[in-house]
């Protein structure tokens, strides 16, 4: 099974003293394994979430935060070397390193490399630094926690006293055999999203603006638990480690600092979804408590989805570059439940469309033929990079205008691709194949003939959503049909175009 290896780390804003401190970070993805393992597909999407969470929430300075996207274990081991050289020893400094990828038997797997996770353990222990903290999100990442150098424990980190606090922290989003999963519909791992949802304000039950160390690791470990309860990897239990010495309450992020917030001003406990307009990508998933909740959230344009006993209640909002928006009860509108991004499963839509076209013909001397088509689409992450499945059949009226003979077509065509989503547009390219069955009569010779065949083509539609579920389309196609005619089987070049109306479900 695939892994993702996170070191984290977090800021210290207990006290003006330990404020002053300078946060340093390493933030590491990469997709690529091992040359018999299958290509991540969030790894280094997750490491830039934390990267923007340090910024936005974390106290991290934006130069202070080192990116490396795609890496084999040299470019890490060198990364790691660089780092040390910048680091003080300051009195009050924090660290994070943050990797993620594949592992197992104890290693990290980089791009058909590997490296051993007792250096990062290592690394950790040895740098100039007063606080470190470590988080693996990784199959069988709980071995991290393993490793000599720490005290670990199964349980949710309780209360830490941190002031003054000096010591290092693993949290590893899985047990020791336990596969990491990643998710479709969240865009990432599991771990990962619940614990950048925390610290962006999802876990601050004390409602203080502020997120410690217990809160969001045992917000995201029960989170994680219950999201994998019912998956085919099995029931995913992220494992703590630690050996800090101090007093006082670990803050690991202030959202309340942000410049950019969403503010949900509802007092009665519920379900809430956070999802981008542009992406369709769950940005948070929150079980609300009673009273409000702020979450620092990119500036953007999100819908914000509360689950109610006889549906959904939902409303666009967005998220200004400075300053932020307040959402209460009486704002929601009623939305169709089939319209959730279900957490634990990939968001699907049902688009239905009806159009009417034109079609080159496929006998000498008639241009163009006219017709109507009608067509399913279900949007949803399916295979790599395809995110949609389609389903088509059209007519066609292929008659000349002498009417010396007439010509009935019906082409039945299923396909995929991938669709790129802004706020009210999308556009999508892919390929679409199927059957071509052709009817004629009053033939020259007064007989009548039926005929199979195959159309293949490239497709490219764009979509303007108008009101509510209801889009206009254009479609084009590109490419030929194998058909019988009285020379045998040719094959015929074609192009077409539609443009209709279409229904989201």
């Amino acid at each position: 099974m695939n892994g993702l290896l996170l070191s984290f780390c977090f800021v210290l804003l207990a006290s003006p003293a330990l404020a002053e401190g300078r946060r340093f970070g390493l933030v590491v993805g990469e997709n690529r394994g091992l040359a018999d393992e299958e290509q991540l597909r969030f790894a280094e999407s997750d490491a830039r979430r934390v990267k923007e969470a340090l910024v936005d929430v974390g106290g991290f300075a934006a130069q202070d935060v080192s990116s490396l996207p795609g890496a084999n274990a040299d470019a890490l081991r060198a990364a790691l070397t660089k780092l040390r050289e910048s680091m003080g020893p300051g009195p009050h400094d924090r660290l994070i390193i943050y990797v993620s990828s594949h592992s197992g038997d104890g290693m990290l797997h980089l791009a058909g490399t590997e490296l051993p996770l007792q250096e990062l353990v290592d690394f950790m222990k040895s740098a100039p630094v007063q606080v470190g903290l470590l988080v693996i999100d990784a199959c069988q990442s709980g071995r991290v926690t393993r490793l000599k150098g720490l005290k670990a424990t199964d349980l949710p980190a309780t209360r830490i006293e941190a002031s003054g606090v000096e010591g290092r922290v693993l949290i590893s989003a899985s047990g020791a055999d336990e596969y990491a999963q990643e998710s479709d519909a969240l865009q990432g791992s599991y771990f990962t999203h619940y614990l950048v949802t925390g610290l962006r304000g999802a876990a601050d039950t004390s409602r203080d603006g502020k997120v410690t160390l217990d809160e969001v690791y045992g917000w995201a470990w029960a989170r994680t638990i219950e999201a994998t309860f019912s998956s085919r990897g099995g029931v995913q239990r992220p494992a703590f480690s630690v050996d800090l010495r101090g007093a006082g309450q670990l803050v690991l992020a202030e959202p309340q600092r942000s410049v950019s917030q969403l503010t949900l001003d509802v007092r009665a406990p519920g379900r809430w979804l956070v999802v981008a307009e542009s992406t369709g990508n769950v940005f948070a998933d929150v079980d609300k408590g009673e009273g409000p909740v702020s979450l620092a959230l990119p500036p953007g344009t999100y819908r914000v989805q509360l689950r109610v006993p006889d549906g959904v209640m939902e409303r666009t909002v967005t998220v200004p570059a400075s300053g932020g928006v307040t959402l209460s009860g009486g704002d929601l509108e009623q939305a169709s439940l089939l319209r959730v991004a279900r957490k634990g499963g990939e968001e699907t839509r049902l688009v239905l469309s009806a159009a009417a076209g034109i079609t080159s013909g496929l006998v000498n001397g008639l241009s163009l033929q006219p017709g109507a088509e009608v067509r399913v689409r279900r949007d949803g992450y399916l295979l790599g990079p395809l995110n949609q499945l389609t389903a088509s059949l059209g007519w066609r009226d292929g008659s000349p205008l002498s009417r010396s003979f007439h010509q009935l077509e019906f082409e039945l065509r299923l396909g995929t691709g991938h669709r790129f989503a802004w706020q009210r547009a999308s556009v999508a390219l892919g390929v679409e194949t199927g059957p071509l069955l052709v009817l004629q009569s009053s033939l020259p010779d007064g007989s009548s003939r039926t005929s199979l065949g195959l159309a293949l083509a490239l497709s490219l539609e764009g979509r303007v959503r108008v009101i509510g579920p209801l889009e206009v389309f254009v479609h084009g196609l590109g490419g030929g049909a194998v058909v019988k005619k009285l020379a045998g089987v040719t094959l015929v070049p074609r192009l077409g175009a539609t443009l209709g109306l279409a229904l989201a479900f």
